[in-house]
């Protein structure tokens, strides 16, 4: 009865890591699409600014982005709640395994081989602390 509890247990903590995972992926994603969509806010002139402001609001990818925000703190305050945050923030790491990964699947870019081997690195190093 206990090992079965143990397993819906972690069943819950691996989906709720996995919902976390992919809703900051997303963020990332979504946000840097807003960015190229904005192009530079200006700083030099109030009316530009505001006008910037106006655009931020309203941006598609933006309002987007913030969701997948609310969606990943709600995921990552329940991830919290059941185990400890030292274990949790190594699982964290593996965002710099599915950002860089979807920055070359949704956005086109190319990752420098140096880039590759730190992805490599960040995943082997969670995997040993994770044990």
């Amino acid at each position: 009865m206990i090992s079965r509890l143990r397993i819906i247990e972690n069943i819950e903590i691996v989906s709720l890591f996995l919902i976390f995972l992919l809703s900051d992926t997303a963020t990332q994603i979504f946000l840097k699409m807003g960015a190229t969509h904005l192009g530079d806010p200006s700083f030099s002139d109030l009316d530009l600014f505001l006008n910037y402001l106006k655009d931020l609001v309203s941006n598609f990818y933006i309002l987007t982005a913030i969701f997948f925000v609310i969606i990943a703190f709600l995921s990552w305050l329940a991830i919290l709640s059941k185990i400890d945050l030292s274990k949790a923030q190594i699982m964290n790491s593996f965002v710099y395994v599915t950002v860089p990964i979807a920055s070359i699947i949704f956005l086109k870019e190319n990752i420098q081989w140096t880039q590759m081997m730190g992805i490599i690195c960040v995943s082997i190093g969670a995997f040993i602390a994770a044990e």
